[in-house]
């Protein structure tokens, strides 16, 4: 176990100050897949709010269906509960699934969208893990991101990658995880 996830794995551990510092909440409009329109709040790098107020005003105008837009605390920042209840979140202090390697959303670089129709698919050698389980990735699914949809084309113009673009080679394909690297 390193020293990352001995921190984060304690119940008590609390997120360095300087992290905390470049966090911002960013609120966004959005439309349901019910076609009503909700405002929501994405917690990321406050070098990266515009990129995410563009990618949420492109979601409007596309009318593209969200489920909901939150804080990864609205769940207690647990990233299985996130996907399970379809929460878009972005800042959530953990580590890279499966990895004892901090993530990007620990840092507020990285973004996810619909969880439940852009799945997270995890490959080992025991199989094939889904998360949320029972998640489907079917692009054409109401609210599913593609290779070829305009806001991963969108946001990669912008200098953002897709999860969906990894490979089972990889170990894993992420359908709703956007990342940043700012160095």
């Amino acid at each position: 176990m390193n020293k990352f996830h001995e921190i984060i794995s304690n119940p008590s551990f609390v997120c360095p100050p300087k992290i905390l510092k470049s966090i911002v909440q960013v609120d966004v409009d959005y439309v349901d897949f019910d076609g009503s329109i909700h405002a929501g709040i994405i917690e990321v790098n406050a070098e990266l709010a515009g990129d995410i107020r563009r990618f949420f005003a492109e979601a409007m105008r596309l009318r593209f269906p969200i489920n909901q837009v939150a804080p990864a605390s609205k769940c207690r920042w647990n990233d299985d509960l996130l996907m399970v209840e379809n929460v878009s979140s972005g800042f959530n202090y953990r580590l890279i699934a499966g990895a004892d390697l901090p993530s990007l959303h620990s840092y507020g670089f990285a973004i996810d969208i619909n969880p439940v129709q852009n799945p997270y698919i995890r490959y080992t050698p025991e199989g094939i893990i889904t998360k949320p389980e029972g998640a489907v990735w079917n692009p054409e699914v109401p609210g599913t991101l593609s290779a070829d949809h305009y806001l991963v084309e969108f946001f990669k113009g912008i200098g953002w990658d897709w999860g969906g673009n990894w490979s089972p080679e990889s170990g894993r394909v992420d359908y709703q995880h956007f990342q940043k690297n700012i160095v």
